[in-house]
């Protein structure tokens, strides 16, 4: 008994050393993996220092070359088997490889150097150029057929996915510009590097991770979050009955669709959302500037640029759309080296979906063009209500940006209103006018008397009228800030 409990100790010990060898073998020769973002046919940012992490065998050296320069760099993966590489980029072009090799190989082919942009938000961001079911965007057959691969954009699309604390990785791929790649990808994504690509005449690679009927606090981290009292946080640690969809839950979308991008080097961001924070604009307010902070905290780019679209009317309750899209255009001031592009001209009475997408994409590439890359001559920002002043039973009313005045396109302004210390709201006429070189615009009707507030297409839905005379269209402003009758809250679950 005695010599067989010996002869078992000794298979016991070999046989722990044996598994010993071969779990210690598992982690020195794991071959090189990268996060998805990371991978054939990408854009890297021009003229940065940008990161590339990955994984092997724990403790393993891996080697990396990049095929535009002639030195290589070799790093030993920590003890879980992680290693970040750094290196500077060139100016603007490709194809190039990156290899890796720690004993295996592995290669990233057809890589470009350009320009790398982020496009995010809800269901009009998410919107492909192709359309959607009896939603049309306007042009998209002819912008489809006319793609050609030849023409240096890229585009990775983001999965959609939630989880309750941050991934490492996502689930998506680098596509080139082929008919059938452009016509899934996000249309206000596309038209963006589109509109980019062609003026700048470099590589455009564009991130698009968005998802429809998502609010903003979807996409932001927990420890930013936590100082916000109005966000209930319980969902992250266990399960919670709500009413709410997955995409509207806090943390969610941030921790699966953006943390994962983390150490991707981009340009700036483009942002399409807002529909879905409607009933609470007072705590969008609070959001959205802490949403950019975040985003920037997160990518490790203080001054990463920031342009976003303000929601299209659309006719929710009376002032909800209307509400928003001020908070939106308040944020500017609030948000520093961010742009808005205004959509009052293109909004959908039945479809909270516009189809003009392609103005949405050169109105934030008008940004772009002038804000981040310094290209001057045009216009980029809409005429902004500024003051305004009484003068015989009528209200002037002042803009900033109208350096070469307003206009209406010769038709009748129609979305003005007025009121008195009544604070009861009447149509009135306005009229486009001129004085000292002074533009201005003066309102007025027989109902009021003494006006002291002026309202222009502040509603949920209305077609704008008023435009600056490049062409860019006025957002929906008050005069006033009276408490707002009529305003009631829609389901959270729509898809806005």
């Amino acid at each position: 008994m005695i010599r067989l409990q010996s002869i078992y100790a000794v298979f016991g010990k070999i046989f722990l050393s044996i598994c010993l060898v071969v779990f210690s073998w598992g982690d020195v020769s794991a071959k090189v993996s990268l996060p998805s973002i990371f991978g054939d046919n990408m854009v890297l940012q021009q003229n940065s220092e940008v990161k590339i992490p990955g994984t092997t065998g724990r403790g393993r050296k891996v080697r990396m070359r990049v095929s535009w320069s002639e030195k290589s760099q070799t790093i030993k993966a920590d003890e879980n088997g992680c290693f970040l590489f750094k290196v500077r980029t060139p100016s603007a072009g490709g194809p190039y490889k990156i290899t890796f090799d720690d004993g295996d190989v592995v290669v990233l082919e057809n890589i470009l150097i350009g320009e790398v942009w982020l496009c995010s938000g809800q269901s009009n961001m998410q919107m492909p150029v192709r359309g959607q079911l009896n939603q049309p965007v306007v042009g998209s057959n002819r912008v489809i057929a006319q793609a050609d691969p030849q023409v240096p954009i890229r585009m990775f699309t983001v999965q959609k996915a939630t989880a309750k604390s941050p991934t490492t990785d996502c689930t998506g791929s680098w596509v080139d510009n082929a008919s059938t790649h452009v016509a899934e990808f996000s249309a206000v994504g596309y038209f963006f590097g589109q509109y980019l690509q062609r003026q700048l005449k470099v590589p455009v690679g564009l991130i698009h991770t968005s998802w429809g009927a998502s609010n903003v606090q979807a996409w932001m981290s927990e420890e930013v979050l936590r100082g916000i009292p109005e966000i209930n946080l319980d969902h992250l640690t266990g399960d919670v009955e709500t009413k709410l969809l997955p995409q509207q839950l806090p943390c969610l979308l941030y921790n699966a669709m953006i943390y994962p991008l983390k150490d991707y080097v981009i340009r700036g961001a483009i942002w399409y959302q807002g529909e879905s924070n409607v009933q609470n604009p007072e705590l969008y307010g609070k959001l959205f500037p802490a949403f950019v902070s975040d985003l920037r905290s997160t990518f490790a780019q203080g001054d990463l640029p920031f342009y976003y679209a303000q929601i299209a009317p659309f006719p929710l309750a009376k002032y909800e759309s209307a509400r928003l899209r001020e908070v939106q255009m308040h944020s500017v001031k609030s948000i520093a080296r961010s742009g808005m592009a205004v959509l009052m001209d293109i909004g959908e009475q039945k479809c909270i979906h516009p189809s003009r997408k392609m103005e949405v994409g050169e109105r934030l590439a008008y940004w772009a063009l002038a804000d981040t890359y310094g290209k001057k001559g045009f216009d980029y920002a809409s005429p902004e209500y500024d003051s305004m002043e009484v003068v015989k039973g009528k209200v002037r009313l002042s803009f900033r940006n109208a350096g070469l005045g307003l206009t209406s396109y010769y038709q009748e302004l129609k979305n003005f209103e007025i009121a008195g210390e009544d604070k009861v709201f009447y149509p009135a006429k306005a009229y486009i006018m001129k004085h000292e070189n002074k533009v201005y615009v003066e309102v007025g009707s027989q109902s009021v008397a003494n006006p002291v507030a002026v309202r222009y297409a502040f509603k949920s839905f209305a077609v704008g009228d008023l435009f600056g005379v490049t062409g860019l269209p006025v957002s929906s402003f008050r005069t006033d800030d009276w408490e707002m009758a009529g305003e009631s809250g829609g389901q959270p679950g729509a898809d806005r």
